[in-house]
């Protein structure tokens, strides 16, 4: 499901904020309510980390009480004015981001006049509000869950059933990329494919998949056989996939690196440079409406490719979230998921990598 974010000052409407969200995860994820940026860390960059959360929400309420606009901090200072106001800087990354605003009246209140707000916050005013009474409260509230459903795609990145001719002309195209990765005799790991006569993998599934698995490189098992995550990794995919009631057969899975590095390690750039005009083809061919990514590699590469906001977040941040994206063939989807790996050697992880899983359910 798409994210909502909550803006808010406590002092002025936390108890309509807890009603609404009560009514709230009754329609949604209750992980897709964002009602509380989590503590910044010494030394960061409040601004950055404030833009950040904003960037990941698909709608954005401002909850507006009757107090909101007039709220002074202990030394009379309207808060508003002040520059590293929370609920300002909230509004201002929303109106910079052009997300979709939807201002919450509560307990009276009525839009500002756009002469008592600061310049960055100005354009806010003009976003459609919602008013939310005591009285009929219940009702009100369904409208606002409403006017969010229809902000958001109620089936995102859901590909139309292809005919015959487009499959077998994806099939062909990447049995001739196939063919350009076997004599890609320049690669960086091409020596080591020859002295221990290892297979390129380019991937292997359907070629008019919905959704492209994206990895970080083959290994041993992998590389002998041509197969991408045939591996216990592999294993932790398949039952993965299984609890979305997916079979390879149904999606695409490959990796950043299409050879497998001489020893374990991370891949370097000059090698992620290399192939990256292979995946990026391959992605072209199969036109995904959602592209997932295994491992914080895989998300690096492509929220950067992208040139997404997110770009700058960390996996143990962004697992899970469904990261809207434009490709050249249409509107897509990015979704970070943990490496399968992580629950070969943290088996306390699995959960986590099985809940984050079903949020694909939107996309079969």
């Amino acid at each position: 499901m798409s994210r909502i974010f909550i803006n808010y000052r406590r002092a002025d409407s936390e108890g309509h904020v807890g009603r609404i969200y009560d009514h709230l995860v009754q329609h949604f994820h209750a992980d897709d309510i964002f009602a509380d940026i989590e503590s910044i860390k010494p030394g960061q960059d409040f601004l950055a980390v404030i833009e950040h959360a904003v960037a990941g929400c698909d709608v954005f309420l401002a909850i507006i009480g009757s107090q909101w606009h007039s709220m002074h901090d202990e030394q009379g200072r309207r808060r508003l004015d002040l520059w590293d106001d929370p609920v300002r800087l909230e509004i201002a990354a929303a109106l910079k981001q052009d997300k979709i605003i939807i201002p919450v009246l509560v307990g009276k209140a009525t839009m500002p006049h756009p002469e008592t707000l600061p310049d960055d916050i100005r354009a806010f005013v003009r976003r459609q509000a919602v008013e939310l009474t005591h009285q009929r409260f219940a009702f009100d509230v369904q409208k606002l869950i409403g006017a969010i459903r229809d902000a958001m795609p109620a089936q995102p990145s859901v590909k139309p059933r292809t005919d015959a001719d487009t499959f077998i002309r994806k099939e062909a195209a990447l049995k001739a990329l196939r063919t350009r990765l076997i004599d890609a005799t320049d690669s960086p790991l091409y020596a080591n494919r020859v002295k221990n006569r290892y297979f390129p993998v380019l991937g292997s599934g359907n070629p008019d998949a919905n959704l492209v698995f994206i990895g970080e490189s083959p290994g041993k098992t992998e590389a002998e056989t041509g197969v991408p995550f045939c591996g216990p990794s592999g294993a932790v995919l398949d039952e993965m996939l299984a609890t979305i009631q997916l079979r390879r057969d149904d999606v695409f899975i490959t990796n950043l690196l299409l050879d497998k590095p001489p020893e374990k390690r991370e891949p370097t750039p000059a090698e992620l440079m290399y192939y990256a005009p292979f995946v990026d083809q391959l992605i072209d061919i199969i036109q995904p409406g959602v592209l997932v990514a295994l491992g914080r590699f895989a998300m690096a590469y492509l929220l950067r490719k992208l040139d997404l906001p997110e770009q700058r977040g960390k996996i143990s941040d962004l697992h899970g979230k469904l990261i809207k994206a434009k490709m050249p063939y249409g509107d897509i989807h990015v979704v970070p998921l943990y490496h399968p790996a992580v629950v070969l050697y943290s088996a306390t992880q699995k959960d986590v990598l099985m809940k984050d899983f079903q949020k694909l359910r939107l996309f079969i």
